[in-house]
């Protein structure tokens, strides 16, 4: 998939109803008392969002006073993110063109990274590895990892044409039609990957139905 297709997707979705409120599970496992090992998040703290979309999961981490970082694929989506941002005050966030595999950050630099709905993209092992690689890099000593991915009983996977090696290609969708994604057949599975690179590694899982539309994600939380 193209870094236009993205861009349409964006500047369409901005002139709608793109999304005000950040990811509930994101905030519930965050902000809850879901882990076992609970992230501190206090006033002065950085996070980043990976591929932060329209800047809405970075609301609560903003609103506490840590200092808001987020990230996407092209110049002219961070020209639609900020203006995103401007419409809630949040103009103070900074904003960079980078990838999960690139990540234009120095080592060592933030407390909290979140990656939501974005690491499948990677499209094969390797990908992911390499951004799981370049996500830790950039975390403090003691930063921790948000990440959310596509589960395999997504609707989005129905219509998909399998590939092998946990690769599928979406097809009959939407905009994203063409686009590989590498998914993780279950939690052990991601659990496996998480474990190269981080420690204290907590998983889960989120399944809903809303109408015909089945949606299935894991969830995970880990410290580097």
């Amino acid at each position: 998939m193209s870094i236009e297709s993205w861009g349409k997707f964006h500047q369409d979705r901005i002139q709608s109803n793109y999304p005000l409120w950040p990811s509930e599970a994101m905030v519930k496992v965050l902000f809850g008392n879901y882990l076992e090992n609970k992230p501190r998040l206090e006033r002065g703290m950085r996070v980043l969002d990976v591929g932060c979309g329209f800047g809405n999961n970075l609301l609560p981490f903003y609103v506490k006073g840590l200092n808001c970082f987020g990230c996407e694929i092209s110049s002219d989506i961070i020209d639609i993110v900020k203006k995103a941002l401007a419409e809630r005050s949040m103009s103070e966030v900074d904003l960079a063109v980078g990838e999960s595999r690139k990540l234009p950050y120095p080592d060592n630099y933030f407390d909290l990274l979140i990656s939501n709905n974005v690491v499948h993209y990677e499209g094969s092992e390797e990908n992911i590895i390499g951004a799981l690689a370049e996500y830790r890099r950039v975390l403090k000593t003691e930063g921790s990892l948000f990440l959310m991915t596509t589960g395999p009983e997504h609707t989005i996977y129905q219509t998909a044409q399998f590939l092998g090696g946990h690769r599928f290609q979406v097809s009959n969708y939407d905009f994203r039609n063409g686009e590989i994604y590498f998914y993780f057949d279950n939690e052990k599975k991601l659990k496996f990957y998480l474990d190269k690179f981080y420690r204290k590694v907590e998983t889960g899982r989120l399944q809903e139905k809303l109408m015909k539309f089945n949606l299935d994600f894991f969830i995970a939380h880990a410290y580097k």
